[in-house]
């Protein structure tokens, strides 16, 4: 491990971390897909209130995993430590966390289920805990994969794992469990993951005590874990609202549609995320990290921005041509969702660039601010508007809160005008909404959803790509500086 320690400057290193990102790249672009099959799949199977129980199963599980390993896993994932001096330590602190946050959800989760606003919900989420107990086992595998950049081992093991997933879910769904089936079959799905990192990293380490490492341990850990939990709860802050405000029926509709909202955004900001923070750190430290930033925004918004307009666009074809009549109340959120997935998209480079200038103290803020700002927001908007004032919710904060504060703060750490950062992504931003106009209009002139989707989407990529055809250029000229 001395080469990691050196730093990214050496050779072996640096292969490594470019193969490990194409690797982990091709990962998440297959996980998301087969995740997205398969829920089409289970999504005609399943009523809608059953994806509303899971969603609650979700938000408190999500907690639990957030804080299993009290952020003690970082230490191992930075690579700047002996692991076998640490590892059984934070393996030991793994297992008792995850056992105690088991216990507490078997026990709370009809309390859980009602505050949540479905009680129902309460014996999906005593299954779901036992995910929780199984991630415990994995933290110290997982983080060594993380450290060793061992990404191409690691498709192996998700892969396996969602499919294992999904065999699981499908013949339960159709005995009629409902959301016991989509319950148990992720209990499956971690367990073949849990045993999949076992296998995969090339050392294993059984639970110690070393008490002369917990002090430092914890001190880098639990701050991390905190932050963990700010972040959860501003993303599963409409899960709550939208539950206990119109039940889980409309909370399952709502699920759907935002995780078809997210598809396009999700991958492509974790995909850019793999290669993003050390091509920046390697820019920034050579000083043009600044002077490129506009042509960075420029690229992504004319990527993002007419995927995510366009599933707005296309809500009412796309629910209904792929999940079913049943689903098709969900599209009046996927309005707003489609407007926050592109602003979601600028907000994560804007963030990967704050990294990659090593300066992170204005991401913590930015973060707070958003979440004070979209509760309220929220819980205004689910009472008024429905799902649909959900997904409006979070469009208006992330465009009129979120994206501001971080072009006022690029332009404080990098020196970069807050106004050439705003017109590199305007004119994307306008063409889209354009080419989002034409494809409704054009989807409404269809009654079957799936020729109004074929209308309505090659008439908007048409609308989009002459409007846009000269930014291609510009674009390439960037792709070929970063040779």
């Amino acid at each position: 491990m001395r080469d990691a320690a050196a730093g990214i400057e050496t050779p072996s290193l640096a292969t490594r971390v470019k193969g490990g990102s194409a690797w982990g790249a091709l990962n998440i672009a297959l996980s998301r897909i087969l995740q997205f099959v398969t829920m089409l799949v289970v999504a005609r199977l399943v009523a809608p209130d059953q994806f509303g129980a899971l969603a609650v199963a979700l938000v408190a599980q999500s907690i639990a995993i957030n804080i299993t390993e009290l952020g003690t896993t970082a230490s191992l994932a930075r690579g700047d430590r002996d692991p076998d001096a640490i590892a059984p330590t934070v393996f030991s602190l793994s297992l008792m966390a995850g056992t105690v946050l088991t216990i507490v959800m078997i026990v709370t989760a009809p309390l859980l289920a009602a505050a949540l606003g479905d009680p129902s919900a309460a014996p999906v989420v005593q299954v779901m805990a036992l995910t929780v107990f199984l991630a415990a086992f994995a933290s110290v595998p997982t983080a060594l994969v993380w450290r060793d950049f061992l990404q191409k081992r690691r498709l192996f093991v998700d892969i396996g794992a969602i499919v294992i997933t999904g065999l699981v879910v499908i013949p339960l769904a159709v005995i009629g469990m409902g959301a016991m089936a989509l319950a148990w079959s992720r209990v499956v799905g971690q367990a073949a993951s849990t045993i999949g990192y076992w296998l995969i990293v090339p050392k294993r380490y059984l639970p110690g005590w070393n008490r002369a490492e917990l002090g430092p341990l914890l001190r880098l850990g639990l701050p991390l874990a905190a932050s963990n939990i700010v972040a959860f709860v501003m993303l599963n802050v409409d899960y709550i609202v939208v539950g206990r405000e119109l039940g889980p029926e409309q909370l399952g509709l709502y699920l759907l549609a935002f995780n078809l909202a997210a598809l396009p955004s999700s991958v492509l900001t974790t995909i850019l995320r793999t290669v993003a923070v050390p091509t920046f750190g390697r820019l920034f430290a050579a000083g043009t990290l600044a002077e490129l930033v506009p042509r960075f925004v420029a690229g992504v918004a004319w990527i993002a921005f007419p995927i995510a307009l366009l599933i707005g666009a296309l809500g009412l074809p796309l629910m209904t041509a792929l999940y079913g009549d049943e689903w098709a109340p969900g599209a009046i959120a996927l309005l707003g969702l489609g407007a926050f997935g592109a602003a979601r998209v600028l907000s994560e480079l804007f963030a990967d660039l704050c990294v990659g200038a090593g300066k992170t103290i204005g991401l913590m803020w930015v973060q707070l601010i958003w979440l004070a700002v979209l509760v309220p927001s929220m819980i205004l908007g689910v009472q008024q508007f429905g799902i649909a004032g959900a997904g409006w919710a979070h469009a208006a904060v992330c465009w009129f809160v979120v994206v501001p504060l971080y072009l006022v703060t690029l332009a404080r750490v990098l020196h970069v005008s807050w106004l050439k950062q705003l017109i590199a992504f305007l004119p994307a931003m306008a063409a889209s909404v354009l080419a989002a106009l034409a494809a409704a209009w054009l989807a409404s002139t269809v009654d079957n959803p799936w020729l109004a989707l074929l209308v309505g989407g090659c008439g908007g990529v048409l609308v989009y790509g002459l409007l846009t055809v000269r930014t291609w250029r510009g674009l390439m000229r960037t792709i070929r500086l970063l040779r």
